[in-house]
Protein backbone atom coordinates (compact mmCIF):
# COMPACT_ATOMS: atom_id res chain seq x y z
CA UNK A 1 0.00 0.00 0.00
CA UNK A 2 1.08 3.44 -1.44
CA UNK A 3 2.50 5.33 1.98
CA UNK A 4 3.78 9.31 1.24
CA UNK A 5 5.72 9.31 4.07
CA UNK A 6 7.98 5.78 3.43
CA UNK A 7 8.36 6.80 -0.25
CA UNK A 8 9.52 10.52 1.01
CA UNK A 9 11.91 8.29 3.05
CA UNK A 10 13.19 6.49 0.48
CA UNK A 11 13.67 9.53 -1.89
CA UNK A 12 15.74 11.21 1.06
CA UNK A 13 17.38 8.09 1.35
CA UNK A 14 18.50 7.82 -2.05
CA UNK A 15 19.33 11.61 -2.49
CA UNK A 16 21.84 11.09 0.64
CA UNK A 17 23.53 7.62 -0.79
CA UNK A 18 24.80 10.10 -3.96
CA UNK A 19 25.69 12.58 -1.26
CA UNK A 20 23.53 15.48 -2.48
CA UNK A 21 22.01 18.29 -0.97
CA UNK A 22 18.19 19.39 -1.80
CA UNK A 23 19.29 22.08 -3.69
CA UNK A 24 21.62 19.70 -6.04
CA UNK A 25 19.10 17.59 -7.06
CA UNK A 26 16.45 20.09 -7.84
CA UNK A 27 18.99 21.76 -9.85
CA UNK A 28 20.20 18.70 -11.73
CA UNK A 29 16.67 17.42 -12.46
CA UNK A 30 14.95 20.62 -12.99
CA UNK A 31 12.51 20.28 -10.08
CA UNK A 32 11.51 23.39 -7.61
CA UNK A 33 13.75 22.68 -4.37
CA UNK A 34 10.42 23.33 -2.27
CA UNK A 35 8.92 19.97 -4.26
CA UNK A 36 12.08 17.83 -3.41
CA UNK A 37 11.27 19.11 0.14
CA UNK A 38 7.95 18.44 0.30
CA UNK A 39 8.10 14.82 -1.53
CA UNK A 40 11.32 14.05 0.63
CA UNK A 41 8.64 15.21 3.94
CA UNK A 42 5.79 13.33 2.94
CA UNK A 43 3.59 16.13 2.33
CA UNK A 44 3.35 15.51 -0.93
CA UNK A 45 2.35 12.59 -3.82
CA UNK A 46 4.54 12.87 -7.02
CA UNK A 47 3.43 13.16 -10.37
CA UNK A 48 3.86 11.17 -12.86
CA UNK A 49 6.29 13.41 -14.72
CA UNK A 50 8.00 13.90 -11.16
CA UNK A 51 8.19 9.99 -10.48
CA UNK A 52 9.50 9.25 -14.11
CA UNK A 53 12.30 12.09 -13.77
CA UNK A 54 13.34 11.37 -10.05
CA UNK A 55 13.33 7.22 -11.02
CA UNK A 56 15.73 8.27 -14.18
CA UNK A 57 18.20 10.52 -11.47
CA UNK A 58 18.69 7.90 -8.98
CA UNK A 59 18.82 5.04 -11.40
CA UNK A 60 16.06 3.07 -9.67
CA UNK A 61 12.19 1.80 -10.58
CA UNK A 62 8.96 3.19 -10.16
CA UNK A 63 7.88 0.81 -7.65
CA UNK A 64 10.85 1.22 -5.83
CA UNK A 65 10.30 4.75 -5.08
CA UNK A 66 6.26 4.29 -4.61
CA UNK A 67 5.89 0.86 -2.69
CA UNK A 68 9.39 0.31 -1.54
CA UNK A 69 9.47 -3.20 -3.98
CA UNK A 70 13.10 -4.54 -4.95
CA UNK A 71 12.70 -8.22 -5.62
CA UNK A 72 12.04 -9.94 -8.39
CA UNK A 73 8.67 -12.41 -9.73
CA UNK A 74 9.88 -16.01 -8.79
CA UNK A 75 9.20 -15.91 -13.05
CA UNK A 76 11.93 -13.75 -13.39
CA UNK A 77 14.09 -15.38 -11.09
CA UNK A 78 13.92 -18.67 -12.58
CA UNK A 79 14.61 -17.03 -16.37
CA UNK A 80 17.47 -15.61 -15.44
CA UNK A 81 19.03 -18.59 -14.23
CA UNK A 82 19.12 -19.70 -17.82
CA UNK A 83 21.37 -16.71 -18.62
CA UNK A 84 25.01 -16.92 -18.75
CA UNK A 85 26.77 -14.95 -15.98
CA UNK A 86 28.22 -11.96 -17.79
CA UNK A 87 25.06 -11.49 -20.00
CA UNK A 88 22.98 -11.43 -16.33
CA UNK A 89 23.28 -7.92 -15.87
CA UNK A 90 22.38 -6.61 -18.91
CA UNK A 91 19.82 -8.90 -18.86
CA UNK A 92 18.64 -7.56 -15.70
CA UNK A 93 18.64 -3.89 -17.11
CA UNK A 94 16.77 -4.76 -19.73
CA UNK A 95 14.21 -6.55 -17.61
CA UNK A 96 14.01 -3.42 -15.33
CA UNK A 97 13.16 -1.08 -18.55
CA UNK A 98 10.62 -3.26 -19.86
CA UNK A 99 8.97 -3.37 -16.53
CA UNK A 100 8.93 0.71 -16.51
CA UNK A 101 7.53 0.75 -19.30
CA UNK A 102 4.75 -0.89 -18.73
CA UNK A 103 4.01 0.43 -15.09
Amino acid sequence: MYDKKECGNRLRQLREELGKTQLEVANETGLCVDTICKLEQGKRCPSVTVLDILRKYYNTTSDYIICGETEQTEEGKSLLKSVPEQKRAVVEKLMENIKDLVT
